[in-house]
């Protein structure tokens, strides 16, 4: 037989063995693309995000860790991946929603926040960020004592959080 055939059989056999009409089938197919329900970063998000924390703080020192802004930042993250979104502004509302996140974990004056997408590593992402002046100025502010960093898949998200 010619690989092709095989090919062919394979994928019709493949099909074949599928079927809901196969007697003791009992339950379907995930939905595809299977989309994921963690509530927690991987080891490899948290890893990135304390990498991209640590960048930060060698551009501003006076930035401190903060765990609540980090878990805000994975779910505003998560939330871009699952809703194909990319983007400051909610597109249902028009709004920001930082500014709740931020105001979630603290009583603040100033909120910032910055958006990364992209498979590259946490030392690429900070540098694009760097290079651009808007994040870049959210990053060097003195008026952001607080930074949470969260990664979902491509997207990273930086909440910014001072007095």
């Amino acid at each position: 037989m010619k690989p092709s055939t095989i090919l062919s059989l394979t994928l019709i056999l493949t099909a074949l063995s599928l079927s809901p009409s196969q007697p003791g089938y009992s339950r379907s197919l995930p939905p595809y693309p299977l989309m994921e329900t963690r509530v927690n970063p991987s080891s490899l998000e948290a890893e990135k995000a304390r990498e991209l924390f640590r960048l930060a703080c060698k551009e501003n020192r006076r930035l401190e860790w903060d765990e609540c802004l980090s878990r805000k930042a994975f779910i505003r993250a998560k939330a871009m991946v699952e809703n194909g979104t990319f983007a400051h502004k909610d597109p249902k509302t028009g709004k920001n929603p930082a500014w709740a996140m931020v105001t979630h974990c603290h009583r603040v004056r100033y909120a910032g926040e910055n958006l990364a997408k992209g498979q590259e590593s946490a030392e690429a992402i900070h540098r694009a960020l760097m290079q651009s002046p808007s994040h870049r100025a959210n990053v060097i502010s003195s008026k952001y004592r607080f930074l949470g960093v969260g990664c979902y898949g491509p997207v990273c998200v930086q909440l910014f959080a001072g007095f």
